[in-house]
């Protein structure tokens, strides 16, 4: 009998299945606005024919699946491009902040508080003994103190504020990974009961999506239907499991943040690739964050300054002329406001060579040089080397080693091979010291007999020769080897790394500026003489005396609160203004080696703009490029994913009209059924 019924059967189900795929369209309109909704469908098939005997009867129709319309390549595409957007975005933003900071080319930055600086001691060169011109010139350099501690206040909160919000983010991060483990969780056990969870996926789906725009992901998708992400081949997530990011110190006495991925065993350092942290972390630069670091742009004015002495086959008068003199080339040190440590080498003679560190005592070392000269050939440039890689140095000084002597490189009588030249070389390089060498001009380019010349060994390791022979001028010699430490030490702090750092970067220049500046200001000052006579003291001083003059830590000298003490002349005499007009020369003198170039203070400003502004325009051309990227991707993707309102209309009156219909078979059927049973006998 109830093989008779199968047409109410196959009814039956067509309405049940044309009312399901009604319920999806309807919740498809539903979510018409919602963000990351994939539309879904009702996948139809035919039901499993049942076989009664001799018979074969058709059941009608079941809904297979309710499938996700999505597609994960479009999706890959989406993220990646996403991805590139955070940290373009990042980066452009950092870049356009740190201009407002500066205020370039505005009427109103650092450049204007430079030329009213410059003009104030033109002002003073024309009337050295104006009081007024004098208040005129302590007014514009307190203006420009003033604007360099405010700069250099706003720079420092700008990082600050990047390094915070890396730590936001790096929680934001944790937030994601964490909803997305849950959400592995509930769609593994939906689908083990043979649901398919198409709104989990969505929600998944929208935090993968931000997620790719905080760091580069891969996405891998299980067949239990959870996914793995990873990070430079690092789990964040494996299936219902999350590997935290924390946010740490990335060096000893740092304060700026670096993530890493923490594990039981102790937390790694991980690549996040491009995204948002990464922009952050560029855009505040990685580098040391601790008070005074050189990588964070604090200047580095230390050298650590070895003399090293050949005391054989010499006369006593050379031995004389660099003992009265070493004192010459530290007052010039000083006087250019350099960190120096004296060391001294003797070496050539019998004996044994001498090593020894005389921090600042000059007095000390000049008294440990011999009087006489000692013949011998017991040692040689060989022995000098093994000395000075020996030496603890403290981390990140300038260190140079000056050769006295008056014989070829080894000095021995035998001639020095190429190998053991290049042997020498590569220890000095990877030392990280600079040998330039004071010698008889004979052997500047040829030595022994077949044997090759200093300049080989002071081009390759950044040094230089000096010419020294009978009749030399030491004092003049002395001042030459201090000028050289400080354009060396100028060049090595004006010049930035080849990175992507962005305000580490500008710091470092900024404060190269204003140290050399300072530095020279000084030097010119205290050569002068105040009005009242006695010799000019410094001009600019550190507010923090245990750091350099630098962004936020300058200020006038107190004694410049009494106006007389300003030196404009190098006598006492009236009308002379020579060290008012050395002053306001320094803006056009080439004080900078920077990049394989020779700048004056103002030029060099003006590439610091340059430099951001070439920075700012890349950083806001790409971020516009992805930003069109990204909205073609989605687009893209959209067109898969999104829901047509004139699609789903079609949809809803196809399955409606088929709802119709089956209704219509179970109406007929019923009436024929209650005719049978009713109207045929049936009692």
């Amino acid at each position: 009998m109830s093989i008779s019924f199968f047409g109410l059967d196959t009814a039956v189900s067509g309405l049940l299945a044309n009312q399901k795929a009604l319920e999806v369209t309807g919740h498809n309109v539903a979510n018409l606005g919602t963000p990351g909704f994939s539309r879904q469908s009702a996948i139809m098939a035919t039901s499993y024919i049942r076989t009664y005997g001799n018979w074969r009867i058709e059941m009608g129709v079941d809904i297979q699946q309710i499938r996700q319309i999505r597609h994960t390549f479009n999706d890959n595409i989406y993220r990646t491009e996403n991805n590139n957007l955070g940290y373009w975005e990042t980066r452009s933003k950092a870049v356009s902040d740190l201009e407002a900071i500066l205020g370039e080319p505005m009427q109103k930055g650092l450049q204007v508080a430079l030329n009213n600086f410059w003009d104030a001691f033109q002002e003073l060169s024309k009337a050295p003994e104006s009081l007024t011109v004098r208040a005129l010139v302590k007014q514009r350099a307190d203006s420009l103190a003033n604007y360099l501690n405010q700069l250099g206040n706003q720079i420092n909160k700008l990082q600050a504020d990047l390094n915070n919000e890396i730590k936001v983010r790096i929680d934001e991060v944790n937030d994601i990974t964490k909803k997305i483990a849950e959400l592995n969780v509930k769609i593994m056990s939906a689908e083990a009961a043979g649901n398919t969870p198409n709104d989990y996926y969505d929600q998944r789906n929208q935090l993968c999506d931000r997620l790719s725009k905080l760091l580069k992901t891969d996405v891998w998708e299980t067949r239990d239907g959870s996914i793995d992400i990873l990070v430079n081949g690092y789990f964040l997530v494996s299936k219902g499991e999350q590997y935290r990011l924390v946010a740490e110190p990335n060096d000893d006495l740092s304060h700026f943040y670096t993530p890493m991925l923490e594990y039981s065993g102790g937390n790694i350092p991980i690549d996040v690739g491009q995204g948002i942290i990464k922009g952050l972390l560029e855009a505040r630069g990685e580098v040391n964050g601790a008070k005074g670091s050189y990588d964070n742009g604090s200047p580095n004015l230390t050298g650590d300054i070895t003399i090293a002495v050949d005391i054989s086959n010499t006369s006593a008068d050379y031995l004389a002329n660099i003992k009265a003199h070493i004192s010459t080339l530290v007052d010039d040190l000083k006087s250019r406001g350099i960190d120096y440590n004296l060391r001294l080498v003797t070496f050539g003679g019998d004996d044994p060579v001498t090593n020894t560190s005389f921090g600042k005592n000059a007095d000390a070392l000049i008294a440990a040089i011999p009087d006489t000269p000692n013949a011998g050939t017991a040692n040689n440039f060989a022995d000098v080397i093994n000395a000075v890689k020996s030496n603890s140095y403290n981390e990140g000084v300038n260190k140079y080693l000056f050769v006295f002597t008056g014989e070829s490189i080894n000095g021995d009588g035998e001639v020095t091979t190429d190998d053991t030249i290049r042997d020498y070389i590569e220890i000095l390089n990877k030392s990280g010291i600079s040998v330039s060498v004071a010698t008889n001009p004979l052997y500047h380019t040829e030595g022994d007999a077949g044997e090759r010349g200093w300049n080989i060994i002071s081009e390759k390791t950044g040094g230089k020769l000096y010419s020294m022979a009978a009749g030399t001028d030491f004092a003049s010699l002395m001042e030459s080897i201090s000028n050289d430490i400080n354009s060396d030490i100028n060049k090595k702090m004006a010049s930035i790394p080849d990175n992507l750092n962005i305000i580490s970067s500008v710091k470092k220049q900024l404060n190269a500026l204003i140290n050399i500046l300072a530095r020279e200001v000084n030097r010119l000052h205290m050569s002068g003489k105040t009005l009242t006579g006695e010799d000019g003291g410094l001009f600019f001083e550190p507010l923090d005396p245990n750091l350099p003059i630098e962004l936020g830590n300058i200020k006038i000298s107190d004694a410049l609160k009494n106006l007389n003490n300003i030196a404009a002349s190098t006598s006492d005499a009236n009308g002379d203004n020579q060290i008012a007009l050395s002053i306001a020369k320094l803006r056009n003198s080439n004080l900078i080696i920077s990049n394989n170039k020779v700048l004056s203070l103002d030029t060099y400003y003006q590439n610091i703009i340059l430099y951001l502004g070439n920075k700012g325009n890349e950083a806001s051309t790409m971020a516009n490029s992805y930003s069109n990227l990204v909205a073609q991707a989605d687009a893209l993707r959209q067109s898969v994913m999104g829901v047509s309102l004139d699609e789903e209309i079609t949809n809803m009156i196809k399955y409606k009209f088929a709802y119709n219909a089956n209704a219509k078979v179970i109406d007929a059927v019923n009436q024929m059924l209650e005719t049978v049973l009713y109207r045929m006998g049936a009692r």
